[in-house]
């Protein structure tokens, strides 16, 4: 399966994260793949779809056709996530696996607002470039606010 990052690029953010004991995340890079494109889908690709003229039921999601790094940083927050729930110990006491895992959970909630913020850079007509009118942002939401 192709994913986003490599387990290279966990060793960007923890150094020693093929250290300790497990010789690749490919598992855990697969699940934070399949859950980015999942939330991708639901809150950013079928309004912009829409927006774009294409009915998003008939045209899916192409997680190739994102720009090279543009969730690279997001599946690696939200590998390490899922690295660390693998490492956490059994214990009611919460222990450093544990406060890592919450850690990149948090930065991975962060990113993805970030990301649905400004916007993702897609392929949509399928020709290998992206242009200023690809760049679709998320729909503004309104919230009404009562006194």
């Amino acid at each position: 399966m192709v994913t986003y990052c490599t387990d290279q690029d966990l060793l960007k953010y923890r150094p020693n994260i093929l250290s300790l004991g497990v010789d690749s995340w490919e598992d855990q890079r697969e699940m934070a793949h399949t859950d980015i494109n999942r939330i991708i889908t639901a809150k950013w690709y079928r309004q912009a779809a829409q927006k774009m003229g294409y009915d998003p039921d008939l045209v899916a999601f192409v997680p190739e056709s994102v720009q090279d790094d543009t969730l690279k940083k997001l599946e690696c927050y939200r590998t390490l996530e899922y690295a660390y729930m693998h490492l956490m110990k059994e214990s009611e006491k919460e222990d450093g696996f544990q406060r890592n895992m919450d850690l990149y959970a948090r930065l991975y909630s962060t990113e993805l607002g970030t990301i649905l913020s400004i916007g993702i850079k897609y392929d949509w007509t399928g020709d290998g470039s992206i242009d200023s009118s690809e760049n679709q942002l998320l729909p503004a939401q309104r919230r009404l606010y009562r006194g």
